[in-house]
């Protein structure tokens, strides 16, 4: 017998037998919220603002401080993604395991960079490629608050004013750190403007605020840095008299180190890009994450 046709006969015997059992049932169902699933904590945090509300519940598949872009799904991502209405990914090939997870369900999808414009990547076997990580620049930020509140708007269009009003108290916090770090960078010597990373995952945020980038390796940890362009970072850094360098939370700053201990800069710290803090964490959200990310490249750049 069907599960689904044995439940509703159970649930119809208890309703004869009980008034009181059925009409909990009932309560249950109705108060029952809707999954949005994210593929990521830096997404997941930013739909949970734009969906307050005691309708909707916001999950991510990865968890915090976890490399997203070789993540392999379990079969408990599975069924959380069944039970999801819809499922959210960043796209430009940042979820290299979303495709083929996507395929298994019959789930709505809403992929961000569909709306974006994409920075390429210009080196390696990467080339040609978008860079995906638009949410580091707060300017972007807010380009994925108006397509998520409009994509959401699309499905749930009673929503509509919810969502709405949610993202503009949001992209106002976004705005305050975006006119923080243009001040900042404003203010700063252009012969100051570098900022040195182990990825290159910080095209956006760059282009953005006037920064010029440098990295050890284009995108994703399990790219090799080559002998030349570990060369050609520790040479810059000397010429430029780059004040500090940086890497991020998810992997080694082994080899930013070698960059430390050749020229004699300084290491100005981790930041955050593909994953979010735990909860007691500094970046434990995505307004906190910006916040940290741009207060330890003042620190290191000032």
């Amino acid at each position: 017998m069907n599960k689904k046709v044995l439940l509703l006969i159970l649930t119809s015997l208890i309703c004869l037998f009980s008034t009181t059992a059925c009409t909990r049932i009932s309560t249950k169902n109705e108060n029952k919220k809707e999954l949005v699933l994210a593929s990521f904590t830096v997404l997941a945090d930013i739909i949970e603002n734009i969906a307050k509300n005691d309708n909707f519940e916001v999950k991510s598949i990865t968890k915090p401080g976890i490399e997203v872009h070789g993540y392999k799904p379990t079969p408990s991502d599975l069924i959380n993604a069944s039970e999801a209405f819809v499922f959210v990914d960043n796209g430009f090939g940042f979820e290299i395991w979303s495709e083929k997870f996507v395929s298994n369900l019959k789930v709505q999808r809403i992929t961000i960079a569909d709306d974006l414009d994409p920075i390429f990547i210009s080196e390696d076997s990467y080339k040609g490629k978008p860079n995906p990580h638009a949410w580091i620049s707060p300017k972007r930020g807010i380009h994925y608050v108006d397509i998520i509140v409009e994509s959401l708007s699309e499905l749930r269009p009673s929503k509509r004013e919810l969502f709405e009003k949610n993202g503009e108290i949001y992209k106002n916090k976004l705005s305050t750190i975006d006119q923080d770090f243009s001040l900042f960078i404003n203010n700063l010597g252009k012969e100051s403007r570098y900022l040195v990373t182990c990825e290159g995952a910080f095209s956006y945020l760059a282009k953005d605020y006037g920064l010029k980038e440098v990295y050890l390796w284009p995108v994703n940890a399990e790219s090799q840095i080559t002998p030349r362009r570990m060369a050609r970072t520790i040479s810059l850094v000397k010429k430029k008299k780059v004040p500090a360098v940086f890497c991020e939370s998810t992997v080694s700053n082994e080899s930013q180190m070698v960059v430390v201990n050749e020229t004699g800069t300084k290491f100005g710290g981790n930041l955050y890009v593909d994953s979010l803090s735990s909860d007691n964490g500094p970046a434990n959200s995505y307004l906190a994450m910006l916040k940290h990310n741009l207060e330890i490249i003042k620190r290191g750049l000032d």
